[in-house]
């Protein structure tokens, strides 16, 4: 069925898939690489009828696109978003957060619930692709989180503050390993078809617009840290691909 829709449709149909919770582990990994196999391969034929002079780039405009990740303190979310961000600047987009989890009502509005809002900036079509994936990279790492924790008896018996931070530390880390492939990915790409420049000059025009038209603030979290999560975490955002023995690699 797959495969009478056209590209666009059939990323959808396979990301829908991938933050399935009534599929398997691996069919929600297998849905998840083909999406990734797709998007990478439309971004690529994209910025190949950009260097063939077919479409020019300078002309598409660069945009802010945002997705919330529910939940207050104590949860996982700013995690999830940190590791989505990593995920983001591996695509060559620009990403920056507003964390409102807090119930100050110069924060949030009234009856509004706590999240956190992940933006990203890059060119339109880069983010109009971004964004879903993103979607589902969130709802992938605390699918894998949440059947990591449940996977070992021993979790219950581990102190309350610690078992959160574990937690944390498995999500954030689940997009720095998706980051990693997806990085990957790009470069090979990008390498066989020979736009490492316009890559390089786009990604650095976005940055630009960025500093020139977003005021950021500096932000440094002071977040606690676990060691534990942190490995187990990696090695499901590559595994999530399919990427089997990098993944036992990472997780030892």
């Amino acid at each position: 069925m797959a495969e009478k829709m056209g590209i666009e449709e059939r990323i959808a149909h396979f990301l829908r898939v991938s933050q399935d919770a009534a599929a398997t582990q691996a069919e929600r990994d297998t849905a998840g690489q083909e999406a990734e196999r797709l998007l990478a391969k439309h971004a690529v034929d994209r910025l190949t009828l950009d260097v063939d002079g077919a479409r020019r780039p300078e002309h598409e405009p660069i945009e802010t696109g945002s997705i919330v990740v529910p939940g207050g303190k104590g949860t996982v979310s700013v995690d999830v978003v940190l590791g989505l961000s990593a995920v983001a600047r591996s695509l060559g987009l620009v990403p920056y957060y507003s964390d409102r989890r807090s119930t100050d009502p110069w924060v949030r509005q009234d009856g509004e619930d706590p999240h956190v809002v992940l933006s990203v900036t890059g060119f339109r079509s880069d983010v109009a692709l971004a964004l879903p994936l993103l979607e589902s990279l969130h709802t992938q790492a605390v699918l894998a989180m949440r059947s990591w924790w449940r996977s070992e008896p021993r979790h219950r018996g581990i102190p309350r503050y610690d078992a959160h931070l574990a937690r944390c530390a498995f999500v954030q880390s689940f997009g720095v390993g998706a980051a990693e492939r997806l990085k990957t990915a790009r470069d090979e790409a990008v390498t066989t078809t020979g736009t490492a420049l316009v890559v390089a000059s786009r990604d650095a025009e976005v940055r630009d617009w960025v500093e020139t038209n977003v005021a950021l603030r500096s932000r440094r979290d002071r977040r606690s840290f676990s060691g534990y999560g942190r490995g187990q975490g990696y090695a499901a955002g590559l595994r999530s691909t399919g990427t089997a023995r990098r993944a036992v690699s990472a997780g030892r």
